[in-house]
């Protein structure tokens, strides 16, 4: 999933490129001459695509948003080396209202902890694994990602989720 700042950077990078191969090293150089208009025109129709693009990639949810998905709920998750867990494969999360959590790793192990909502971010706090920091939640269309606020990596994309501890998950 591509973030907007990613989007952005890529566009971006794109055009200095084209820039770089057509051997002007400059975007003075670049836009002037009998070339010049055409590269304008494509620079233009590049970043005018990307702005509005952007907005079709994703969009981080919403601090209020993340609680109404989470809490009380289970998530089915299919995970990356990223994730709290540091595996991959399937695993769930129960988000109790309270504030608590049960994580099934995808070895089956369980993983225990608290969470809570700090601004658009979940901040989870996971006894067996502390200090895996804060994410955010990408939505595009019905696929959430969730990425590691720090770094942007990609920890997990949420397959579904279900009312209450579907699972019946236990510490």
């Amino acid at each position: 999933m591509v973030g907007l700042a990613e989007l952005r950077d890529k566009c971006i990078a794109a055009i200095r490129s084209d820039c770089i191969q057509s051997g002007s090293g400059n975007w003075r150089h670049y836009l002037s001459g009998r070339n010049g208009i055409m590269r304008a025109l494509n620079a233009s129709v590049l970043l005018a695509t990307c702005a509005l693009g952007g907005t079709a990639f994703a969009a981080d949810m919403s601090g209020a948003d993340i609680k109404t998905l989470l809490a009380g709920n289970t998530t089915y998750l299919e995970t990356t080396a990223a994730s709290a867990s540091g595996q991959t494969g399937q695993a769930m999360i129960y988000w109790n209202a309270d504030g608590t959590a049960l994580y099934k790793t995808p070895s089956g192990a369980i993983m225990h902890g608290t969470w809570e909502i700090k601004d658009n971010t979940l901040c989870a706090v996971w006894k067996e694994r502390p200090n895996t920091g804060c994410v955010r939640y990408d939505k595009l269309g019905d696929v959430i990602s969730v990425i590691d606020a720090a770094s942007g990596q990609v920890r997990v994309k949420i397959l579904k989720t279900a009312a209450g501890n579907a699972e019946k998950l236990a510490p």
